[in-house]
């Protein structure tokens, strides 16, 4: 079976796999209006942290089908890459700090570039939470050099050799493309880059922490990879994307009814 036919399998099992999930997601919701005891709201809380962490993985699986299109599937628009930046880090940092990481982002006030938010936001997500495993402090910095937007991921993990470096971009394997590798959530960052006419780099040495580098042009050719008519977007039931993003690292408690928006 080639990769085509596999991809259209992946994809329509998310599908399915979306439905179950609303069903879980409304009986959650429902639950969380009549339990007030704490024994309740702590099985609810591991409930919904479960139905985030699936949420991630179909979400993971819709992308690889996106992505692996001949025309990948795309919308570029002209935004404010530096709100979207700085929001999105405003977000991920109040709830990573439930989870002891300390997030900084550093952005301008404007910087306008042609460019699919959606999958910038994911592209961010996926180097931030790479980068929150590995330490507890990461920094996010985003600067216009010429006609590129340089954004810069650093942690103060314990960083890796540069062997180890060279498998978190291949993922292993040469016959499949290493942004399809389930979890390798920086090969993903690395195809989108690729997608706006980008490149990421990485900088790295065992006890120095790591550091991701992406540059993208801020004028992404209009003739390019462009879809007239929007893809298709799923709602996550009422939780963030950013909390679906970084559900695998925060305490369940944080899933608690109260805290899910």
């Amino acid at each position: 079976m080639d990769l085509e036919s596999l991809d259209r399998g992946a994809a329509r099992t998310a599908g399915l796999l979306r439905v179950q999930l609303a069903q879980m997601t409304a009986a959650s919701q429902l639950l969380g209006q009549t339990a007030t005891d704490a024994k309740s709201r702590e099985q609810l809380a591991a409930l919904n942290q479960s139905i985030c962490r699936m949420l991630r993985v179909v979400g993971r699986m819709e992308l690889t089908y996106r992505l692996g299109a001949d025309t990948p599937r795309m919308e570029p628009a002209m935004v404010n890459l530096a709100k979207l930046v700085r929001e999105l880090g405003e977000e991920m940092s109040a709830l990573l700090a439930g989870a002891g990481v300390e997030l900084t982002v550093r952005c301008p006030e404007r910087m306008s570039a042609f460019v699919d938010a959606g999958l910038i936001r994911q592209l961010v997500l996926e180097l931030v939470s790479n980068g929150a495993r590995a330490g507890k402090r990461v920094a996010v910095t985003l600067t216009k050099r010429g006609d590129e937007a340089s954004l810069t991921v650093e942690d103060d993990g314990p960083g890796v050799s540069p062997e180890k470096l060279e498998a978190l971009f291949s993922g292993g394997g040469a016959d499949v493309p290493d942004w399809r590798k389930s979890g390798n959530g920086v090969a993903i960052a690395r195809r989108i880059a690729a997608l706006h006419g980008g490149r990421l780099m990485a900088d790295a040495a065992p006890g120095r922490g790591l550091r991701m580098a992406v540059t993208i042009p801020l004028g992404l050719d209009r003739a390019g990879n462009r879809l007239e008519s929007p893809p298709a977007e799923w709602d996550d039931g009422g939780f963030s994307k950013a909390l679906v993003g970084l559900s695998d690292l925060l305490p369940a408690g944080m899933f608690a009814p109260e805290a899910e928006k």
